[in-house]
């Protein structure tokens, strides 16, 4: 069996946005609770999947997680080279920046994320010179940039075009071209395929595969679709309402999800396979909309919606336990079987074919 090496080691993290007083003489001030507490560790060239509804918290995470937010409490250790622990939450000005070219990120929004005055080169080669691989306007520079380009899928006649002049898949690869440019570790794609048609999609994520086994590179993946991060993960977790509700093995967690969250997200992804007496599988029906962070519920966060809720799920918060080798599940019925609790959906009228 293969030794795994912890890149990256997550503690308790949370981030939370202050927002405007209810009055002017109010005493306390609200906080929209984006990220609640945590806690995972990512292996040195695995991908690691994040999935979970919008306003979840999925990108709030990664970005905190870079410190492009600053963090409200917990620590983001990281080990680079030769194995020397850093926590990034410490860092600030030269020595963060200097951790920069090791962790990148690429942006959801291709059209947004470049930036339209400036060409695919100068683009790509600002981060180059900034972290003093070459200068500006150098032979060397010109070299280096064509071999990052034709890595990722353009060519070297790209250089001087702007990005209004691309596509949506060919923006995405300058935006992957830009973030390897620096020759990174680590790197958050943050719904880097959701804009993209679908045949574009299988193009991107070959690219980013393909490149993460020749650069030995590690991903965080952050997605909504289901389909796109069982494909592309070696392990993943589940976020709801700012918490990971289930984490573990992607191929364990998708044959046999454990929390009534993972279970009804699993069964909404279109299946080709007949379900039981040859119909189509059953869908499971989440009842309302996932709650605001600014005022989270007691207990469970997940209770509301919850077919398996029981009185208890209001008070108690159920803890984040490992429940088989490596699987994660935080739920006060985590043990009952997956196909019991479909059927227990399905009785209480939240299921459909």
């Amino acid at each position: 069996m293969q030794s795994t090496q912890t890149l990256l080691s997550v503690k308790s993290l949370k981030k939370h946005f202050p927002l405007p007083k209810k009055s002017l003489f109010s005493r306390h001030r609200p906080y929209l609770r984006a990220v609640e507490g945590i806690s995972l560790d990512i292996q040195k060239g695995e991908t690691f999947g994040l999935v979970g509804e919008s306003g979840c918290g999925k990108s709030t995470f990664g970005r905190t997680l870079l410190q492009l937010y600053k963090p409200t409490s917990g620590s983001v250790i990281y080990r680079g080279k030769e194995g020397e622990e850093v926590d990034i939450t410490a860092l600030k000005g030269k020595e963060l920046r200097a951790l920069r070219r090791e962790l990148q990120i690429i942006f959801q929004d291709p059209y947004s994320s470049l930036n339209p005055r400036m060409t695919v080169g100068q683009i790509i080669e600002e981060g180059v010179a900034a972290h003093k691989f070459y200068k500006k306007g150098s032979p060397q520079m010109q070299v280096y940039l064509t071999e990052i380009m034709q890595k990722c899928g353009l060519q070297p006649y790209m250089l001087n075009r702007y990005p209004h002049q691309f596509s949506g898949g060919q923006r995405q690869r300058v935006c992957i071209a830009r973030a390897l440019a620096v020759k990174p570790k680590f790197v958050v794609c943050d719904e880097c395929v959701s804009a993209l048609d679908l045949s574009v999609q299988s193009q991107i994520l070959n690219l980013l595969n393909d490149l993460k086994e020749r650069e030995g590179l590690t991903y965080l993946f952050i997605s909504h679709d289901l389909s796109v991060v069982r494909y592309i993960s070696q392990r993943l977790a589940v976020m709801y309402l700012g918490k990971i509700v289930e984490m573990g093995e992607a191929e364990q967690v998708f044959s046999n999800p454990l929390h009534p969250y993972t279970v009804a997200l699993i069964s909404a992804i279109p299946s080709m396979q007949a379900g039981k007496e040859g119909k189509p599988p059953q869908k499971i029906l989440l009842s309302g909309n996932m709650p605001s962070a600014a005022n989270p519920p007691k207990g469970c966060p997940f209770h509301a919606r919850c077919f398996m809720a029981q009185e208890c799920c209001q008070r108690i918060p159920a803890p984040l336990k490992e429940v088989k080798t490596g699987h994660f599940v935080s739920c006060h019925f985590a043990e009952i079987p997956t196909e019991e609790k479909r059927e227990i959906a399905f009785k209480k009228g939240k299921a459909k074919t």
